[in-house]
């Protein structure tokens, strides 16, 4: 006789016996879905059955069954009633959620661990790499008939008969006072990623960086300012401590300006923000080209609210042209300071050595910003030269990142620990510099002028000195010379219609991209 539909089931007494021995047909089964088959082909042994436990058969599969009367089931009971469960859930292709969540926290321990020491490990070699141990300190290599000319400024490096030079002295002074921007480890992730430093990438970033935050500090203290260093954050009068130093505290406002965190208007953060409109993720670990890195600098000079950077703008000319008029507009008619940077290429492979009397005279200009540039594949802020060497700041050193904080006395965890002072990174002791022929010949001319008279005079001075062309429009015409490094552009000039040319439109063309007057 059949059983009614739905009851394909028979009880069986809980004394029989059922073979349960087994061996797994898959070697990659692990032990627990070989216990999940053979619960559901075989049923569960007999030892974890009570007297009050009875076996189903259900579908042909033989499970357990508490007695009615059992409301809690033993240990063993439960035990093989839970991996009936997985078993079932094992044949409707699931796994239990507890299992899934502990194989999650294992694999996210596991890969927090490998980051963890992925980042400990590039930490150290990039300490190890861009150590300052590396550079190669030049200071016994002055002291001849040469001048130093740095920024503007000129020292003499002839000894007195003490064998001490004054003037090799001015000049270490003025070198070390200059903001030394590097490389950086252990700051906040970039764009969401798990990169903590620019090391190996932002050269660049951290050279225009330098040379900006040079035209600030003239702007707040003036040329002649010389670096100060303090172990307290505070100054001492007659014993007693008074108000922090008024100079100090707008030094370190500057440096915050340039920290290495999001919330500062032109530090790394900001720039790489900046560059990942048009590069996306890119924008992390990317090199960027002098112009680049000036272009990304402008533009959060101009997003800044800093009131350290609202009397000052940038101007860019990247095809070596530099039209009066854009200035006057960047410059609201110069009632802001303007820096002026002009991106050339003073060579094809190398650079061209006709250039060198160019780059002297530069840095001997009191509006010198000095060159944003370096040698093939490294960047470097030239600063000024010593006979036929050029002087410059290398970013190529990985400090670790500290906080700028006013009160660096001493940690809140440690009172008697001090903590460390940032500022000791942002200042180099070591003298680096190179021959002119070594630099590579993309670079970035940078200025720095306060008025309208003060930008035509050096224009006038350095198209005297046979280094840069200036057309002066239809009435005065142009004065050219036979090796500029750019042109200056004070009135446009009149188209001639074509009826009356006697070149081709192509010709012309040609022409006006590469600043050539038709004859």
């Amino acid at each position: 006789m059949s059983s009614p539909p739905g009851e394909d089931f028979e009880k069986i007494p809980s004394t029989s016996s059922r073979p349960h021995n087994y061996c797994s047909s898959e070697s990659s089964m692990s032990e627990d879905d070989g216990e999940n088959e053979h619960v559901l082909e075989h049923g569960a042994p007999t030892e974890a059955l009570t007297p009050d436990s009875e076996r189903m058969v259900v579908l042909g599969k033989d499970l357990v069954q508490s007695a009615p009367g059992s409301m809690v089931p033993t240990t063993e009971n439960a035990s093989w009633m839970n991996r009936i469960k997985k078993a079932g859930a094992s044949m409707m292709g699931m796994r239990p959620s507890s299992s899934s969540q502990d194989t999650l926290s294992k694999e996210e321990t596991e890969k927090q661990h490998k980051k963890k020491w992925k980042a400990r490990l590039w930490s150290t070699w990039n300490n190890i790499k861009y150590s300052s141990t590396w550079m190669s300190d030049r200071t016994d290599e002055y002291g001849g008939d040469d001048d130093v000319v740095f920024l503007g400024k000129k020292y003499s490096t002839n000894r007195n008969l003490n064998g001490v030079s004054i003037g090799f002295e001015d000049f270490c002074s003025d070198y070390y006072s200059r903001l030394w921007i590097t490389y950086r480890t252990d700051f906040s992730p970039l764009l969401n990623t798990d990169t903590t430093t620019d090391c190996g990438w932002g050269c660049m970033i951290r050279t225009t960086q330098m040379m900006v935050a040079q035209a600030i500090m003239i702007n707040r203290f003036g040329r002649n300012w010389r670096f100060v260093r303090r172990k307290k954050s505070h100054v001492a009068v007659h014993g007693e401590e008074t108000e922090f130093d008024s100079v100090k505290m707008k030094e370190w406002m500057i440096l915050k300006l340039f920290e290495d965190k999001p919330s500062a208007p032109l530090g790394i953060h900001k720039m790489i923000e900046i560059a990942a409109r048009e590069k996306g993720k890119r924008a992390v670990g990317c090199w960027y080209s002098p112009s680049e890195a000036v272009f990304i600098m402008k533009k959060a000079i101009t997003e800044s609210a800093s009131p350290l950077t609202g009397d000052t703008v940038m101007y860019l000319s990247i095809d070596g042209r530099v039209h009066i008029r854009d200035l006057e507009v960047e410059t609201k008619h110069w009632t802001k300071t303007l820096i002026l940077v002009i991106v050339v290429r003073l060579g094809a492979a190398e650079l061209n050595r006709i250039y060198v009397p160019h780059l002297m005279r530069l840095f001997s200009m009191d509006s010198c910003l000095g060159i944003t540039g370096g040698r093939p594949d490294h960047s470097c802020w030239f600063v000024g030269y010593y006979g036929d060497q050029v002087i410059y700041l290398d970013p190529h050193v990985a400090h670790e990142y500290i906080p700028i904080d006013m009160n660096f006395n001493t940690t809140p965890e440690d009172p008697k620990k001090p903590k460390k002072c940032p500022e000791r990174s942002y200042h180099c002791r070591l003298l680096s510099k190179m021959h002119f022929l070594d630099m590579d010949p993309s670079c970035a001319l940078c200025f720095r002028f306060e008025s309208r008279e003060q930008f035509d005079q050096d224009m006038r001075q350095l198209n005297l000195s046979q280094f840069i062309d200036i057309d002066q429009g239809e009435e005065h015409g142009m004065k050219r010379v036979r090796d500029p490094l750019f042109s200056v552009v004070y009135g446009e000039r009149r188209r001639v219609p074509s009826y009356e040319r006697e070149v081709s439109e192509s010709d012309q063309a040609q022409a006006d991209k590469h600043g050539f007057e038709m004859l």
